[in-house]
């Protein structure tokens, strides 16, 4: 008897093993993300998640930070932010951003901007023998890649933290940008003799600067060339200078957030019209991907009330959609507050007479808005 059932055992344990191989292998066959890339203009979440690094063992998904792969004719074409772990999806997604020529960024935090040098080092490398497959060595990148994001507003430290009065919170995008990759002072600046020496081209940018102004909606087109559509406009983020964006390709839109908070007024306290910027730029989108870090109405304690002053609330993203006559709301930055709440803010959203699809994103799904 004894014996059989440690014969039962050994069984049992072969099956569980031989179904974990299976299942791996399942896994590793499992095509790339870029392979669910579909017609003319096309979505790939690299990061959906926020700043904090949680994983299964604390409650968390193990999603990377904010990150976006938008496909223009089949071809990634336009990155919107950079958050950390963006790198490692990439690589995943089997994507090939040899083309990618622009970046959006919407505010200078790190878990939008984390991933960013990383990303733009192997833009290169996808032009260099590396990717001699695909026939662009030589000669390599020739052209530049441009970035866009929002300037600064100006505003300084709290003079207890003994900072420079001059110093502000936050640089503007092209001192950002110029403080990683300037010939003379960046601090990736080998990048420049790195190409050339590696054959993957030659290491050019260009930095562009929005108006992060959110009291009045002043949205400014940013790019228009060859049928595609770029246009920004400040949204609160608090302290933080943020842009949202709206890209339009063939009829179709999407618009992007970046993280805004609920607020409804000025820093006077004087109402603002549609709430601050973000029905007006979200107007009839196909897509509208918006910070969801916030899982509840009402801040679960007083410690959570700061991210309240940062970040969009479910019943104003149902609000914000619903009068934007939104087709599909994506999730996005989601967080361990939020992760768990996420029925709970689908609920919360069409109380506010959302009728439209909503998606709570995850690390390499795509949509397609022009399949064929």
């Amino acid at each position: 008897m004894l014996i059989k059932y440690f014969r039962n055992i050994r069984f049992f344990i072969f099956l569980i093993s031989a179904l974990t191989l299976n299942t791996s292998a399942h896994a590793f066959n499992k095509p790339p993300a870029v392979d669910l890339v579909k017609g003319d203009f096309s979505i790939m979440v690299l990061g959906s998640g926020g700043p904090a690094a949680l994983g299964d063992a604390n409650g968390g998904s193990g999603r990377a930070s904010s990150s976006y792969l938008i496909f223009i004719d089949g071809k990634p074409k336009i990155l919107m932010d950079a958050g950390g772990g963006a790198f490692k999806n990439l690589a995943e997604s089997g994507s090939n951003i040899k083309d990618l020529d622009i970046v959006l960024l919407t505010h200078l935090h790190l878990d939008h901007t984390g991933d960013l040098p990383s990303i733009i080092k192997t833009l290169y490398f996808h032009n260099s023998i590396y990717n001699i497959n695909n026939q662009t060595f030589p000669p390599g990148r020739i052209k530049p890649f441009r970035v866009f994001g929002p300037a600064t507003n100006g505003m300084a430290f709290p003079p207890s933290l003994g900072a420079d009065p001059s110093t502000t919170q936050y640089s503007s995008t092209s001192t950002y940008v110029d403080k990683h990759f300037d010939l003379n002072s960046g601090t990736e600046r080998y990048l420049n003799i790195f190409t050339r020496a590696t054959s993957a081209g030659i290491f050019k940018y260009e930095a562009t600067d929005s108006s992060p102004q959110w009291t009045s909606y002043n949205p400014r087109v940013i790019l228009d060339e060859n049928g595609l559509v770029i246009t920004a406009v400040g949204v609160n983020h608090g302290p933080v200078p943020n842009v949202s964006y709206r890209i339009e390709y063939k009829g179709k839109s999407i618009v992007y957030s970046g993280d805004t908070s609920s607020r409804k007024v000025d820093p006077q306290g004087n109402p603002l019209e549609n709430g601050g910027n973000m029905i007006s730029i979200s107007e009839n989108a196909d897509i509208l991907i918006y910070d969801a870090g916030l899982g509840t109405d009402i801040p679960p304690s007083p410690a959570f009330e700061f991210f309240y002053k940062l970040h969009t609330t479910p019943s104003r993203m149902g609000e914000v959609a619903a009068a934007a006559n939104v087709k599909m709301l994506m999730l996005s930055h989601i967080t361990l507050q939020s992760e768990n709440e996420i029925p709970n803010m689908k609920d919360l959203i069409r109380n506010q007479g959302f009728v439209g699809r909503i998606e709570a994103t995850q690390d390499l799904e795509v949509y397609n808005l022009l399949a064929r």
